[in-house]
């Protein structure tokens, strides 16, 4: 199972993703739309089925005529044939809030969501279909505005024996957790086991699973009714052993200004050391992986030093310099991220 890794741009509303592939990167620095951190997860091949699902709008609503969302998920619960064609349905209607404006608060549907991703889990099944069933469940479920799917959605991220599955409920209640922060009036997700649940996450043997709940934490924290225990977790995971879990815990940091985000910023300009951490990338995705974590390191490097004028930046000016040196022998770095390095430079020295 992939990782998480830094993102491709720092805009607040950016369009729905287009399917990505198994090694896209880390979230950037300013808290992103539930679509762009789809966008910008690490998404095994498994998940990447998923999210074509949930993006898939070729075939509008307008053609296949209003659909009972009760009868979808008496269709999902079967082994029809019709299953996926029903899955594509729900996900378009999830998805074009503009013709279905109520669906998302519909409860009463989330609920009957809930249910069956729970049958499916207590099931087990490992086989292509049921993995794909509970992940697309995962991944619909984040699509909701109200949280009847959160205590299904902790108990897949915790107990699913799939990691494709984990990563997909983790990832939901990341959007969850956006999407009820940015209600009016904001709102936190709230569930007895939900700190439990994500103190575990945060300690999980699974790499991947370190690094996704990296992520999550924070999103989640963001809102001003985060308990405090899950910030600490975050401020853990700065230094996990795991490069793309320290990266993402870095960005989250660096958003509020936290100088603990230091140390992996500088880390995540070093070229030798970036050469580590994409070395299980896969080849054709391996330069992306590189300049992305570049690119959101310097963006976050200045949210750092613009929250924390006076603070003591040297360490991350001479990351700074030094990438911008060495990237000019290695004709594999694009200029574009030297030339933002320099500018970056020139607002740290200021």
């Amino acid at each position: 199972m992939s990782s998480n890794p830094p993102g491709s741009s720092f805009t607040d509303s950016p369009k729905p993703p287009d399917p990505v592939s198994a090694d896209e990167l880390l979230p950037p620095v300013e808290p992103p739309s539930a679509g762009f951190i789809l966008q910008l997860f690490v998404i095994p091949a498994v998940i990447v089925l998923v999210v074509v699902l949930l993006g898939m709008l070729v075939t509008s609503l307008a053609n296949t005529g209003e659909r009972d969302p009760a009868k979808i998920v008496a269709t999902l619960r079967s082994s029809s044939q019709n299953r996926w064609q029903e899955a594509f349905e729900l996900a378009n209607a999830l998805r074009n809030e503009q013709q279905n404006p109520e669906l998302k608060n519909n409860a009463d549907l989330a609920g009957q969501l809930a249910q069956l991703l729970d049958e499916e889990i207590t099931a087990g099944n490992d086989d292509d279909g049921s993995v794909k069933l509970r992940t697309f469940l995962c991944s619909a479920l984040g699509e909701f505005h109200v949280d009847e799917g959160v205590p299904v959605l902790l108990r897949a991220a915790h107990e699913d024996p799939d990691d494709y599955v984990r990563g997909s409920a983790i990832n939901s209640l990341a959007i969850l957790a956006e999407d009820f922060r940015q209600q009016d009036p904001p709102r936190p997700l709230q569930n007895e086991h939900f700190v439990e649940t994500f103190v575990d996450l945060s300690n999980d043997k699974n790499d991947a699973i370190r690094s996704q709940t990296a992520y999550a934490l924070g999103v989640i924290t963001l809102s001003d009714e985060a308990d405090p225990r899950l910030t600490v977790e975050l401020e853990t995971l700065v230094d996990d052993l795991n490069s793309d879990a320290r990266y993402n815990a870095a960005l989250a940091l660096a958003r509020r200004g936290s100088l603990l985000a230091i140390a992996p910023l500088v880390e995540m300009l070093d070229l030798e050391s970036l050469e580590v951490a994409t070395k299980d990338t896969l080849p054709q995705a391996r330069n992306r992986k590189r300049d992305t974590i570049i690119k959101n390191a310097l963006d976050a490097a200045v949210v750092v030093q613009e929250k924390n004028p006076e603070a003591n930046l040297d360490s991350m000016r001479t990351a700074v310099e030094k990438f911008i040196d060495e990237a000019a022998d290695d004709a594999a770095v694009p200029s574009q991220l030297v030339d933002r390095a320099r500018e970056v430079l020139g607002k740290l020295t200021k």
